[in-house]
């Protein structure tokens, strides 16, 4: 009945407390229930061990518990998730000013017993009663709710629940079971989008996109179902197909075109995949299944991506750079990266944000942004890609400013693999002066 870390009280303990509350609330009153999930908690145990962990732990739920009101209940639930049961609130606004005020106590740093500072920050879900025949089972479900949501909404935050988000929880179960048939059914497509070479005018490579082909919606951009992948691991399965079939794409088209210069293919890598220890070993398969030569496969990982796992995103690209896969670093210009990284992993490319490039034409501060990334990725010897090129207007900007290489709707919008094939072996260039790509 209590958890032998903090010394709180446990999740038996924290049902019997809000059977009892429930019971007793008075028709006028509400019982709340406040969810606290510490914020890349795995972190701390990851780079400073599990001993500062249990540390912080407890230090955390003792600066929780000074900020209690009289009767408030506290209890652990596991890991780093702690919950508060809030009695004989007048209104919901009483229990979201106390879920605020326990946030708070994560805004000063901790103090380990060897001096170290660590900060944490705290996703914070509410949940308050609704009538006589309310359960603890209905209030625990819907705090988490609301707790996963501040965690979507960037974190160190409180989100107090109502329908919309058990909506969303609703459509993110359907998606996921969706898309766990759809990768046992073979439902997932890869499409194609040229990146041009400004200077010589022709298509360089492709960038390998997935979309999901849903027997009763049709063909689904991955902007519905690629988060729901991230969060539940899918990502990883799905990703590692995607993989394998631009390689053999890619592989096609170097035999389609012998003599030629190759076409390289791009594909994204995801947090998840970046962390999966099987990740060198699945390019490498990817490859040899293939008999795709390393230097035609191209990994994007945003900057976000390659910030939370800086450590083992220089090992892994490391591996990967000395077999002689090229790395892009995505979305660049937009992330708070650190330079020094660039040195450090073996970037053979920077790829300007799409919302940088929108702004090219009506936003001088972009246009600097621009150049700049420009001027960097060319002092260190890397290409730069522009991506969501969707004018001739942004084009010429892009070419004046130095700019390798683009992709957008401007050239072509990406294309099953089957028309690519298709177009490929005849070695089509991009007119300056049509928008169209030709044979």
């Amino acid at each position: 009945r209590h958890d032998p870390l903090t010394e709180l009280p446990n999740r038996v303990m924290l049902v019997e407390w809000l059977d009892d509350a429930l019971a007793r609330c008075r028709n006028d009153r509400f019982v709340g229930l406040v969810l606290l999930d510490i914020d890349h908690f795995k972190v701390v145990n990851d780079s400073l061990g599990h001993a500062a962990g249990d540390e912080l732990l407890a230090v955390a739920a003792k600066r929780v518990d000074r900020v209690l009101r009289a009767g408030d209940r506290l209890a652990r639930l596991g890991g780093d998730e702690l919950a508060i049961v809030c009695h004989d609130a007048q209104a919901a606004g009483d229990v979201l000013t106390l879920a605020r005020r326990v946030r708070s106590v994560f805004d000063e740093p901790f103090v380990l017993h060897n001096g170290d500072e660590v900060y944490l920050g705290a996703s914070v879900g509410v949940s308050v009663s609704h009538g006589a025949h309310d359960t603890p089972a209905r209030l625990m479900r819907d705090a988490d709710v609301a707790m996963f949501a501040a965690k979507e909404l960037g974190r160190g935050r409180v989100e107090l629940f109502d329908d919309t988000m058990r909506e969303r929880a609703v459509k993110r179960l359907e998606i996921e079971g969706a898309l766990r048939r759809g990768l046992v059914r073979g439902e997932f497509r890869v499409h194609y989008q040229p990146v041009v070479d400004f200077a010589r005018s022709e298509v360089i490579g492709f960038e390998a996109l997935v979309r999901w082909q849903h027997p009763e919606r049709g063909l689904i951009a991955p902007d519905e179902f690629l988060a729901v992948a991230e969060e539940t691991g899918l990502i990883v399965p799905i990703g590692g197909w995607v993989l394998r079939e631009a390689c053999a794409q890619a592989a096609g088209w170097a035999a389609e075109s012998p003599g030629a210069p190759h076409l390289t293919v791009s594909v994204n890598l995801s947090a998840r995949q970046l962390a999966d220890p099987e990740l060198v070993s699945l390019v490498d398969g990817a490859l040899a299944a293939a008999g795709l030569d390393p230097s035609l496969l191209v990994l994007e990982i945003t900057e976000p991506v390659l910030m939370e796992n800086r450590d083992t995103a220089v090992r892994v690209l490391r591996d990967l750079g000395a077999r002689g896969v090229r790395v892009s670093i995505d979305d660049f210009g937009t992330g708070q990266s650190s330079l020094g990284y660039l040195k450090m992993l073996p970037v053979h490319t920077l790829k300007i944000d799409r919302t940088l490039v929108d702004g090219l034409a009506v936003d001088t501060e972009d246009a600097a942004i621009v150049a700049a990334i420009v001027q960097l990725g060319h002092a260190l010897g890397l290409s730069v890609t522009a991506e969501g090129v969707e004018d001739g207007e942004q084009l010429g900007a892009l070419r004046s400013l130095g700019c390798d290489l683009g992709q957008g709707y401007y050239f072509a919008r990406p294309q099953p693999g089957e028309v690519v094939r298709a177009l490929v072996h005849h070695r089509f260039r991009w007119s300056r002066h049509e928008a169209v790509a030709s044979a």
